[in-house]
């Protein structure tokens, strides 16, 4: 009879920290930094991409303008995961994502992702911040 007393003690005594180790994962990227900025295409390279990323009232947002051809993107509310030391940040839209990834040790350089619906990197940029962030009065508005 103490042997199901036993075993029932071992499985909630193992399942503890595991539930405990969730939750604490699951605060930690919600605390994770965000590359607030303006980025544009590396140097030298030919200048495509204008990025916009800025947070406000906990929502997280995410402006894209193709210097090319005019075409603006505004989306508001990403998703957070990754590390501390590696942040991901990713936006959906009509079934495709928008993943901006960086590195804190690199706070000047962005990796832009976008996926399309079917799981297929369409775009992988790597974007420099833009010394003199926020210039422009619009630049944080969708």
């Amino acid at each position: 009879m103490k042997i199901p007393g036993i075993a029932i003690s071992l499985v909630l005594g193992l399942a503890l920290p595991i539930v405990a180790d969730i939750s604490v994962q699951n605060q930690a990227v919600a605390n994770l930094a965000f590359p607030e900025g303006e980025f544009f295409d590396v140097e030298g390279q030919p200048r495509i991409w204008n990025l916009t990323l800025w947070q406000n009232k906990g929502q997280y947002y995410y402006k894209n303008l193709n210097l090319k051809t005019g075409k603006k993107l505004c989306l508001i509310g990403a998703k957070a995961s990754g590390t501390k030391a590696r942040p991901v940040f990713t936006w959906t839209n009509a079934k495709y994502k928008y993943r901006v990834s960086w590195q804190i040790v690199q706070t000047d350089l962005v990796r832009l992702e976008v996926i399309n619906p079917s799981g297929k990197v369409i775009l992988n940029q790597l974007l420099v911040r833009q010394p003199g962030e926020f210039e422009d009065p619009n630049a944080t508005k969708c």
